[in-house]
């Protein structure tokens, strides 16, 4: 039988895009010490700068204040960017950050439908978080530092533990130890360190539902090898705009 090379329809490729069949799973190709560097990046920046800064931040006061947090963000988002260039070495393709333009056909299709509906549903589920949010900071610090913070927080969030950790492990150990050792580190470790303290004791509640959304982002990039999706979903969760 001769196999059939014409295009797909859209509404079969969108199909297969939303079981997540994406062209090119995460296969990372550099070598050991390309990888070993991606380790060190992720534990300066991903750990202690992002102890460092908090310190910073706490002991002048600024700490939660609207611009502060903005700034929290684009400092990590600078130290993942300068890292990746000057010292792990390789292209931002192999975290996971490809050009749109190198993106397969349906990616860009899972991209366009879904980030659109995710911006609505979170929207309406929300919609009294956000309300908050514009009441507190104001219709423009609201645009020009909530929406934006949130946005960048979750790439960075989305960049350090799944461009660099995820795709390390996945190298190291394969594809689905790779992944569940990331999300243990993004849900138990330095980010969500607060889960931990106070009164009433541990929020497990809260663990969970970091553990399920991360393990959810873990998935995508794992069958798309395609870091910009979760990071884009990642950034519009409402819960990043404080």
């Amino acid at each position: 039988m001769e196999r059939d090379d014409r295009p797909q329809s859209l509404l079969a490729e969108s199909v297969r895009a939303h079981l997540l069949r994406f062209e090119r799973p995460l296969t990372p190709t550099y070598g050991n010490a390309a990888g070993l560097r991606v380790l060190v990046a992720f534990l300066v920046v991903g750990v202690g700068l992002f102890f460092a800064l908090r310190f910073v931040f706490a002991a002048v006061d600024a700490r939660g204040a609207p611009a502060a947090n903005l700034g929290f963000v684009v400092a990590l988002l600078a130290a993942f960017v300068v890292a990746q260039q000057a010292f792990v070495g390789v292209p931002m393709s192999d975290v996971g950050l490809r050009r749109f333009s190198d993106w397969t056909r349906r990616e860009r299709l899972y991209f366009l439908q879904v980030v659109p509906l995710a911006a609505v549903l979170f929207a309406a589920v929300f919609g009294d978080h956000l309300a908050g949010l514009r009441e507190r900071h104001g219709l423009v610090g609201f645009l020009l530092l909530s929406i934006p913070t949130g946005l960048l927080w979750g790439a960075v969030q989305e960049f350090l533990y799944r461009g660099w950790l995820q795709t390390e492990m996945t190298r190291r150990f394969g594809g689905a130890a790779g992944l569940l050792a990331a999300n243990i580190a993004f849900t138990f470790g330095p980010l969500h360190v607060d889960y931990f303290a106070g009164t009433a004791g541990v929020r497990w509640g809260g663990l969970l539902a970091v553990f399920g959304i991360g393990l959810f982002f873990g998935i995508i990039y794992r069958r798309s090898g395609n870091a910009w999706i979760p990071a884009v979903l990642h950034g519009l969760w409402p819960l990043n705009m404080t």
